[in-house]
């Protein structure tokens, strides 16, 4: 009895590495969303930190210093917040070469899975054959 080949394993095989590398360059992109994220989350922290060490202060020199590094915040804050929507546009566009090469390789298997359970009916047809034939072989010697 032959056995069951997938006359599409190549191209499965191929579907199987371009969903890997989707979801590889999927991670990469949430990866630096992630970092953004956290170097937003870091600044406010720094920002809550100098409010809460500014109370009560009257030193001008630390008022200006403050100052300062609010400006500085809202500047990184503004320019963070640009870089992180543009990498969220990113992450996207991957999510969605991800879902489409996941498509692609779940035809595939459908098919090799639909073709595999025809294979298997048809063998199991043959050897019902075959049983049946050797039956009736040993009926007719006797």
């Amino acid at each position: 009895m032959k056995k069951f080949s997938f006359e599409l394993e190549e191209i499965l095989g191929i579907r199987k590495f371009q969903q890997q590398q989707a979801e590889a360059e999927l991670g990469k992109a949430l990866a630096d969303e992630k970092k953004v994220q956290d170097e937003l989350d870091s600044l406010a922290a720094r920002q809550v930190s100098v409010q809460n060490s500014m109370k009560g202060s009257v030193s001008f020199a630390d008022i200006t210093a403050a100052n300062q590094f609010y400006s500085y915040a809202r500047n990184q804050c503004e320019r963070l917040l640009q870089e992180l929507s543009q990498l969220k546009l990113v992450s996207e566009q991957k999510r969605e070469s991800l879902r489409q090469a996941m498509q692609r390789t779940e035809a595939l298997e459908k098919l090799r899975d639909e073709q595999k359970q025809e294979f298997d009916a048809a063998v199991k047809k043959q050897e019902m054959k075959e049983i049946d034939d050797i039956v009736t072989s040993r009926v007719h010697l006797r």
